[in-house]
């Protein structure tokens, strides 16, 4: 991997560019900050990697995609691979954005999912500007080429393209269709996080594991499981509860404890309506079979 600082355009340009052709799934290959000159142009030419930009202040155009785009403060922009495209700062009011440079097999998925679909270059940004430019300076921060710098730099590549796909997500209302996998496994997943954390856990826990919105969630897991995440998890605990009395002398209060109830008396209320015993009588008519 090649490093260079590349030469300043002015004194308020700063940038660190690497090798574009690197491989894997993604890497950085350059990132910086600029205040523009006024009416300063890139010129016209094919783009090679894709080129995340956030502005700060000031606007400029953008043509791309055979189309025209006013990029202004608040916004993302970006230049595509292998597409031609020319941007230029106004002359009045120019630009002062920050930027990343990133490719590798996942780079094109990942512009789409942020929104940056056929035909779009430009997108609102619900996150403040300056939050991407602290990424870049952190990542000015670790420019030499070896193996410990690179990870950290493309660990700050991942944080900025995150924040690029939350700070975007009103904009993108479809988003959903990037979802990767199918319902099953999500349902999957969130069925094998039960049971690693039933006793520790809230449905919350598990919508935020998943990352779906909860009345969403609610109706796929319903849909797959035939109940609520909610009573999943209750007659989970249950079930593991009768295990705790049948295999192993614990008190009660401590079967309790393990399968997530830290009142005891709330255990044996819901135990004895679900199973009509209560959790001594249980244990006594099952552990003698063990």
């Amino acid at each position: 991997m090649k490093y260079q600082d590349t030469a300043k355009r002015n004194r308020h340009y700063r940038c660190l560019e690497y090798d574009h052709d690197q491989p894997g799934d993604l890497s950085l290959a350059a990132c910086g900050m600029e205040k523009c000159d006024p009416g300063a142009d890139s010129g016209i030419y094919v783009r090679d990697c894709y080129h995340l930009h956030a502005v700060r202040s000031g606007t400029g155009i953008l043509y791309a995609g055979e189309k025209t785009f006013y990029p202004h403060a608040g916004q993302l922009f970006l230049l595509k691979h292998n597409e031609k495209c020319q941007y230029i700062a106004d002359k009045k009011n120019p630009w002062d954005y920050c930027w990343v440079t990133y490719n590798g097999a996942e780079a094109k998925r990942i512009s789409e999912e942020t929104g940056f679909t056929d035909g779009v270059y430009c997108l609102d940004s619900d996150a403040e500007p300056d939050r991407f430019y602290e990424l870049v300076s952190r990542m000015h921060q670790y420019p030499e080429m070896n193996r410990i710098s690179g990870l950290r730099r493309k660990g700050i590549l991942m944080e900025f393209l995150a924040l690029a796909l939350e700070a975007t997500e009103s904009s993108c209302p479809d988003r959903s269709r990037f979802y990767e996998y199918s319902e099953d496994i999500y349902v999957s997943r969130a069925v094998d996080f039960i049971h690693y954390n039933y006793a520790t856990i809230t449905v919350s826990d598990v919508v935020n594991f998943i990352g779906f919105n909860r009345s969403y969630f609610a109706t796929v897991f319903r849909k797959k499981i035939g109940v609520s995440p909610q009573e999943y998890i209750r007659q989970y605990r249950l079930n593991k509860s009768c295990e705790l009395l049948s295999d192993t002398g614990l008190p009660i209060q401590e079967v309790a404890a393990r399968a997530g109830y830290q009142n005891q008396m709330s255990f044996a209320r819901m135990f004895k309506k679900v199973f009509g015993v209560t959790p001594t009588e249980y244990r006594i008519k099952n552990s003698g079979s063990s």
